[in-house]
């Protein structure tokens, strides 16, 4: 029986080894991303939990009034902005997370249907309207700078708008591909990839989510051309529901249990 146990033990050894990421939040999120200096932004319901890298609590805000968030983005760590969809409700927090002036109320402005929200620079925000298929860049009181109406043959439905301050926007749908605007709403070009479920827009780069694998897509420029590269993950059990990448650390949810995790990169 000896030889038995000994193999056992050397598989269930084995199996620890294998990359799962560590678990960086007991409490099942909804969302996660970062700011620059490397702190940890998850969402749940109408909650959104300031984290330190290694997890640790450190700052909520919580306004249910306004319903459940729909998304953040902490890009810019002295404005960070909160979209409230259903409400139509956009709250931009300090550092701090404490609201800067009042809530921002996109139906008193008459956008009914504005479906992704994002911080364009420290004074302006970027909006997509689904109805009309309009792309909106805004003031911080949400007065129009700019719209840009996007065409494309059959339906278009992005699930996912970045912005790179004033350098550019993408749009991700999970049919087309991610679109590419400069930071003006002009145009610039299509990444023609269907199934993309996340991504994460860099400044000459995209990284992104299919089949629960993550991969490089280097923006060409004019002399170079499309370069895709899977990431080395080190074969994760787990099944990435979001995602967000900050230096060489993965953080990630987990599809089936939605827990925060971790993971450094190779």
């Amino acid at each position: 029986m000896k030889p038995f146990i000994i193999i056992i033990t050397f598989i269930a050894t084995l199996g620890s080894a294998i990359a799962q990421g560590e678990l960086l939040f007991r409490v099942p999120c909804d969302g996660i991303t970062t700011d620059m200096q490397g702190n940890v932004f998850v969402t749940r319901d109408f909650n959104l939990d300031m984290l330190s890298a290694d997890g640790t609590r450190q700052l909520n805000y919580s306004e249910p009034t306004h319903g459940n968030i729909t998304s953040v983005d902490a890009g810019i760590a002295s404005k960070i902005l909160v979209f409230y969809r259903e409400s139509g409700i956009i709250s931009l927090l300090n550092n701090e997370l404490s609201p800067i002036g009042g809530p921002l109320s996109l139906f008193d402005r008459s956008l009914m249907t504005v479906s992704l929200a994002a911080m364009g620079n420290p004074n302006k925000i970027v909006l997509y309207d689904e109805a009309n298929q309009d792309l909106l860049i805004t003031d911080l009181s949400l007065k129009l700078l700019s719209r840009t109406d996007i065409t494309f043959p059959g339906e278009f439905h992005p699930t996912d708008m970045q912005v790179l301050p004033e350098h550019r926007i993408a749009l991700l749908d999970t049919l087309h591909g991610i679109c590419l605007f400069d930071f003006y709403g002009t145009f610039e070009r299509e990444i023609p990839i269907p199934g993309i479920q996340a991504m994460q827009l860099m400044k000459d780069q995209i990284i992104y989510l299919k089949d629960n694998k993550l991969y490089r897509y280097s923006l060409p420029t004019a002399s170079t051309p499309m370069n895709v590269e899977e990431l080395e993950t080190g074969h994760l059990w787990h099944h990435f529901k979001q995602f967000h990448i900050f230096k060489n650390v993965l953080y990630y949810i987990d599809e089936k249990e939605k827990f925060p995790y971790r993971l450094f990169l190779r």
